[in-house]
C-alpha cells in the first residue's frame, strides 16, 4: 500500500529508541522529524520492508540510519546492515553521517568501502574484524564479499539500496542484484529512490514481497523561498556563463554543484583566474 505524506509532525524525543540515539539527535539539533522519518522509522524498527520515494532534502538518510542503529546488536561480531550507494560521494556522505553515532554508541563499528580506496588494505582489515554496519558502492562491496570473501555479509539482517533509480541509470543494479541474491532470505529490504522507472520494477518485485511505500510530496523537498531558473548553455562557454552570472548577481554566498571532482577543480581554477573570490 502507498502512503502519501506531507507536513512535519512528531519530535525525535517521542520515538521509542535508546537514549544514546536520542542524545545524538538532540546534539545534532534534530528536533521535529521530517515526514519520511515520522512514517518510516517506527515501521523499519518493526522489521517492515519499505520503499521510500523521496528527493534530496527529505531526511531519508536518517530515516534508515536511526532504526539501523536501534536494531544493531553490538555483541555480535558480524555485519548486520549493508547500505549501497551508486557513487563514492554519496557513500561517503552517508558514512560521515553514520560515523557521528560512534561517540554515543562507542561499541558499534561502521566501515565505508568504495572504489578508489586500496582494496588490499580493506581486505586485510576485514579479515581481522567485521564491521556491524558497512556502507559502500556496489562494485567494491561485490569485490570484497563475493570475490575475496573478506567482507562477510552472509548474516546481514538489513539491506538498504539508496538512490535506486540512479543505481539503475549508472549500470550498477545488476551488481546490487548479485549481492542481494547472496544475502539471507529473511533480509529486511529497504529501497530509497526519487522515482520508480519501469526497468527498476522487476528488481523490486524479486526482493520485496509486500513492501510499505512512502511517497513524499514535492513541496517538502524545495522551499517556497527558492526560485528556479533554467539557463540555456547551447553554443556557449559554460565557465564564462557561470562567471557572468556570478558577476551580475554578486551573491554574498553561493553554492555551485557539478557532476565530477575533475569538473569542480576545472571550474574552481577558471573562476579564480577571473578574480572571483
Amino acid at each position: 500500500f502507498i502512503l502519501i505524506i506531507g507536513d512535519y509532525m512528531k519530535k525525535f524525543e517521542d520515538l521509542h529508541i535508546q537514549e544514546p540515539l536520542k542524545q545524538w539527535l538532540k546534539d545534532k539539533h534534530f528536533k521535529e522529524m521530517t515526514a519520511i522519518q515520522e512514517e518510516m522509522i517506527p515501521l523499519i524498527i518493526q522489521g517492515k520492508e519499505m520503499i521510500g520515494l523521496s528527493e534530496t532534502g527529505s531526511g531519508k538518510t536518517h530515516a534508515f540510519l536511526v532504526p539501523i542503529f536501534e536494531k544493531i546488536d553490538v555483541s555480535l561480531d558480524q555485519v548486520q546492515a549493508v547500505v549501497t550507494a551508486p557513487t563514492r560521494e554519496l557513500a561517503y556522505q552517508i558514512y560521515e553521517m553514520a560515523k557521528e553515532v560512534e561517540n554515543y554508541l562507542p561499541k558499534i563499528r561502521i566501515s565505508a568501502v568504495v572504489g578508489g580506496k586500496e582494496r588490499v588494505r580493506d581486505s586485510k582489515k576485514f579479515q581481522y574484524q567485521q564491521p556491524h554496519v558497512v556502507i559502500g558502492t556496489p562494485g567494491r562491496l561485490k569485490d570484497l564479499f563475493l570475490e575475496d570473501h573478506s567482507l562477510r555479509l552472509d548474516k546481514a539482517r538489513i539491506l538498504v539500496v539508496d538512490e535506486a533509480d540512479m543505481t539503475l541509470d549508472m549500470g550498477f543494479l545488476e551488481t546490487v542484484d548479485k549481492i542481494a541474491s547472496s544475502l539471507p532470505k529473511d533480509l529486511q529490504f529497504l529501497v530509497f529512490s526519487a522515482t520508480i522507472p519501469q526497468k527498476l520494477q522487476p528488481f523490486l518485485k524479486k526482493y520485496l514481497s509486500n513492501p510499505v511505500m512512502e511517497q513524499i510530496k514535492t513541496k517538502t523537498v524545495i522551499s517556497d523561498t527558492i526560485e528556479n531558473w533554467l539557463v540555456s548553455t547551447k553554443g556557449r562557454d559554460k565557465n564564462a556563463q557561470i562567471y557572468e552570472i556570478s558577476r551580475i548577481l554578486q551573491p554574498y554566498l553561493a553554492m555551485i554543484f557539478v557532476n565530477t571532482k575533475t569538473r569542480a577543480d576545472e571550474l574552481h581554477s577558471y573562476l579564480l583566474a577571473q578574480g572571483l573570490k
